[in-house]
């Protein structure tokens, strides 16, 4: 007798690997088209319809015609008929992760779900589903695979007189779909909800929320600095009162930690000073131990598992957190009397926060992406870029006690405060080529010297490119999850604690955001500076030379140095657990972490590079937090190609003792010397 599909899935996980299991069954693991085909209305109607979903997406492309629409029809009866509320979540993320399987499902899906929504909004169906089949029909909006407006004119008929049930976590995802869809009747939607009196707390505080979320949105797009202060204090005053009434919403203390915090460096130049600066300590103090367990947070009641960018969010906040830190550290300093750097860290808190893994509109079946909201902030944005500029121009040796650096900044600030122009900006001959330095100019930039250094500017151009996108979210969902994977294991570590883990979380979003960008590059992606991912050249007298660890080392360090705090990234440093560290990260004393860089010229396994390389870099660690870096450039030839990224990054555990806290090296393995895709060839066989 033929096993039930129910059996042969259950024998196949038993046996499935990791990856496996993330990618679910196909339809060979379920038993075959046959056996699927045999059982599908009872698959569609039960509790494993998500795995239906999952088989029919995976293997849609090699069903024939007939046997794939049978297959459909009934995915499409179990989207219409749902055992349970969370069958149809989980059957909503499989086909929000498949547009192909969206895409034949077609429109009957958005049907199936408004009407699901419309049904427990008035009373006449289960209440439960009305949170799954709002929040399929705003992902499926987003990822551009339906169109918002029967979303759109489903949730601004909400009035807070329905069932209390059906609007639980529903004021979340009216506040997403006015980030993503700007449909300004849906404030109206939030505000009638905070406002209901009937509703249980745990829902008018999401509306409360959300409007306040609103709130900072406005201020960050505001257009001058006293609108930006206006806004973020109507947003601070919500968020204090969520935190008062609901000691549950560590969000809301954290989001009003950081806006008090972000108010006080725009206080430091009013005096008196002393009562701003104290309020800045206070703020760090409450954002350090609010964020200690925003990680943990997001898994619970008030978040989904598919809104925002987990890893990316809990770095923006490091980030914040690092910002205050390092910035309490250097109040003396003037260029410091400036909110800028704050407010872009909030505006990246943001926007991770309110990113949605989807998969694209004509993706390939699996890959997900991540969608941000749009928000210009160009007063923000700008005013940040300027804020950096001016202090690397301040703390970098290269630019530090240049003429051409002096008069760059002189003609800056001379041409912001420059009435308005009427018409086009117009950059300047100087500038001609350089976007984002020509930004910095509100006004015509013609008045510029013509004889600065073209290489210096080049240089500012590509530094503030970099700022740019230091930390804008990629799109790319994949690097969200490793980066969460790598933090989740480093959570493991009974050091993991704050402030470290906040300083150590920016370090290593910035080093795998370094791998990535090189793993794709070209070597003239930066000129001279990343000359080194490719082929090296010969020697004078012709014969081969190959690349120093020094070329990889030289650009981690502008990586960092360009995105990190200015002056807390060092190189070469001395008198580090007896030795010299190649690239050193101090956000504030008694915090310190090291990147180790090395070149190899032989194959590599994780345990020869263990072998090789822990020793030193673990070292390092001896008076610190134990927490580093350890880089290798991979120079032993790929004339078969590489390695990928997620099997080149992971972390090293070396205890030297058994009493010793475990160290925690974060190792990448970057291919350097490599040759164009196209002079690729396959590995020769013996055969």
């Amino acid at each position: 007798m033929a096993q039930s599909v129910d059996q042969t899935l259950q024998d196949w996980a038993s046996r499935a690997s990791d990856d496996e299991l993330e990618a679910g069954p196909s339809l060979a693991d379920l038993g075959g088209t046959e056996a699927v085909l045999a059982e599908a209305d009872l698959l569609a109607t039960g509790p494993l319809l998500p795995y239906l979903l999952t088989a029919l997406g995976r293997d849609l492309d090699t069903v024939n015609g007939e046997q794939a629409g049978q297959l459909l029809d009934a995915a499409a009866r179990g989207l219409r008929e749902p055992q349970a509320a969370w069958v149809l979540a989980d059957a909503i993320d499989v086909v929000c992760t498949h547009p192909a399987l969206a895409t034949h499902l077609g429109n009957r899906t958005v049907r199936d779900l408004a009407g699901h929504a419309e049904a427990a909004l008035a009373g006449d169906g289960d209440a439960a589903l009305a949170q799954p089949a709002v929040a399929g029909l705003l992902r499926l909006a987003v990822a551009q695979m339906a169109t918002p407006h029967r979303l759109l004119a489903l949730l601004a008929e909400i009035t807070g007189d329905e069932p209390p049930d059906a609007l639980e976590r529903l004021p979340i995802l009216v506040g997403v779909a006015h980030d993503h869809f700007g449909d300004d009747a849906l404030l109206d939607v939030l505000s009638a909800l905070e406002n209901q009196s009937d509703l249980p707390p745990g829902t008018r505080a999401d509306a409360s929320f959300e409007l306040a979320v609103r709130d900072v949105r406005t201020a960050l797009e505001a257009s001058d600095r006293s609108a930006v202060e206006e806004h973020l204090r109507r947003a601070l005053m919500r968020f204090k009162d969520l935190d008062r009434t609901h000691e549950a919403r560590l969000d809301a203390r954290a989001h009003a930690a950081a806006l008090n915090a972000v108010l006080a460096f725009g206080e430091l130049d009013q005096p008196p000073a002393a009562p701003a600066e104290q309020r800045l300590a206070e703020a760090a103090n409450q954002l350090d131990a609010a964020t200690a367990h925003v990680a943990a947070w997001t898994r619970g009641m008030h978040q989904l598992d598919w809104l925002s960018a987990r890893a990316l969010t809990q770095s923006a906040w490091s980030r914040l957190t690092t910002s205050l830190r390092t910035a309490r550290a250097h109040l003396d300093q003037p260029s410091w009397y400036d909110p800028a750097g704050a407010l872009g860290d909030l505006l990246d808190v943001y926007v991770a926060s309110r990113s949605i893994h989807t998969a694209p509109a004509g993706g390939s079946s699996g890959l997900t992406a991540l969608v941000s909201p749009t928000v210009e902030a160009a007063f923000v944005r700008s005013d940040g870029l300027l804020h950096h500029l001016e202090q690397a121009l301040a703390t970098d040796p290269q630019f530090a006690d240049s003429p051409d650096a002096r008069a760059l900044h002189e003609a800056v600030q001379a041409q912001r405060h420059a009435p308005a122009p009427a018409g086009q900006v117009v950059p300047g001959k100087a500038l001609a080529g350089r976007p984002t330095l020509a930004g910095l100019f509100r006004t015509d930039a013609s008045a510029l010297r013509d004889d600065l250094d073209p290489q210096f500017l080049d240089r500012i151009e590509q530094l503030l490119q970099q700022q740019s996108k230091g930390y804008t979210p990629t799109g790319n969902a994949r690097f969200d999850a490793h980066l969460e994977t790598l933090l989740e294991e480093l959570a493991t570590s009974p050091d993991w604690k704050p402030r470290d883990s906040a300083y150590f979380t920016t370090l290593l979003e910035q080093f795998l955001r370094f791998l990535y960008d090189r793993f794709d590059a070209q070597a003239d992606y930066y000129g001279a500076r990343t000359a080194y991912l490719g082929p090296c050249p010969a020697k004078p007298d012709g014969s081969p030379d190959h690349w120093d660890e020094k070329h990889v080392q030289d650009d981690l360090h502008q990586h960092l140095a360009g995105t990190l705090t200015p002056g807390t990234v060092q190189r070469e440093l001395i008198d580090v657990a007896s030795g010299r560290t190649d690239v050193t990260y101090t956000p504030e004393p008694g915090s310190r972490f090291v990147a180790e860089v090395k070149r190899r010229d032989t194959r590599w396994t994780p345990e020869r590079i263990k072998k090789k390389y822990i020793a030193q870099a673990a070292n390092y660690t001896a008076t610190g937090p134990p927490f580093g870096v350890l880089l290798v450039g991979d120079d032993s030839g790929h004339a078969s190609g590489y390695r990928s990224i997620k099997d080149s990054v992971w972390i090293i555990h070396h205890a030297r003792s058994t009493t010793e806290v475990p160290r925690l090296i974060v190792t990448g393995v970057l291919p350097i010397g490599r040759p164009t895709p196209s002079a690729l060839r396959m590995p020769r066989t013996s055969a």
